[in-house]
């Protein structure tokens, strides 16, 4: 069967227009950007076979505390910036333990390195469920190696005087399961103090690891450039150029 405007009439071609004029506003979303800090209470690398991660729920002493539930816990250093601006610094939440085991190691959630994965909630806030911290990609770490920077697999490890900052980021998707996507970008910082970087790559490829107490973290999202937008565009434009014709063929 073919479809001929002529059937539509005036009447019909009002509706045509606000059909597509309705379609160019509802798949637009709002998306979730802004940063926002946070920490916990200890976190513990080492090598038994694979790479772990280990963040911890409590420490005792130097000994990094397994809830046994393959998270740790962590808290929201302070308000954020824009969508996060309603986060303080009693929001709490779960980061999930790490491992590049295969196959995956039970209690640790299989992150390799340099592979695309789609891991939801890989951070999750206490009071936001709609918020999918979605993990994409764990890269490799890229530097030019001196004697005060090293890069080992996705760490990035500096000498600050006489201590030593480990730094790896996530890159992923915070999705809005209310509607909306953004890029995402978590970056995760381990501080150890009074020791170097040969010391802390040699304790990390142990089994009995290498223990921070003093770590933190940070989500930065940005919108993501929305494919449709021409498209939607184009399409409110033909809404807008169809009332502008039936306004005519009405004053004829």
């Amino acid at each position: 069967m073919t479809l001929s405007t002529r059937a539509f009439g005036s009447g019909g071609l009002v509706l045509l227009a606000a059909a597509l004029m309705f379609t160019a506003v509802t798949v637009s979303a709002s998306p979730i950007t802004g940063t926002f800090g946070f920490d916990g209470p200890g976190v513990l690398t080492f090598n038994n076979g694979a790479d772990f991660i280990d963040f911890c729920a409590t420490v005792t002493g130097s000994t990094c505390n397994n809830n046994g539930t393959g998270t740790g816990d962590f808290t929201v250093t302070g308000p954020g910036t824009n969508s996060f601006s309603v986060l303080s610094s009693s929001t709490t939440g779960t980061i999930d333990d790490l491992t590049d085991h295969t196959p995956p190691a039970a209690g640790y959630t299989y992150l390799p390195v340099g592979v695309p994965v789609s891991i939801n909630n890989i951070i999750a806030l206490t009071g936001f469920p709609t918020w999918d911290f979605q993990a994409n990609i764990l890269p490799v770490a890229s530097c030019v190696s001196t004697s005060t920077q090293q890069c080992l697999g996705p760490f990035q490890l500096d000498q600050n005087g006489p201590n030593v900052s480990v730094e790896m980021n996530i890159l992923g998707t915070l999705i809005n399961t209310a509607g909306g996507e953004s890029s995402m970008d978590i970056a995760i910082t381990g501080n150890f103090l009074g020791t170097t970087i040969a010391a802390v790559e040699g304790g990390a490829v142990t089994p009995t690891g290498v223990f921070s107490d003093n770590w933190s973290a940070s989500v930065t999202a940005s919108a993501i450039p929305e494919p449709g937008t021409s498209t939607t565009m184009l399409l409110a434009g033909c809404g807008l150029l169809l009332l502008s014709r039936i306004r005519r063929w009405n004053k004829r």
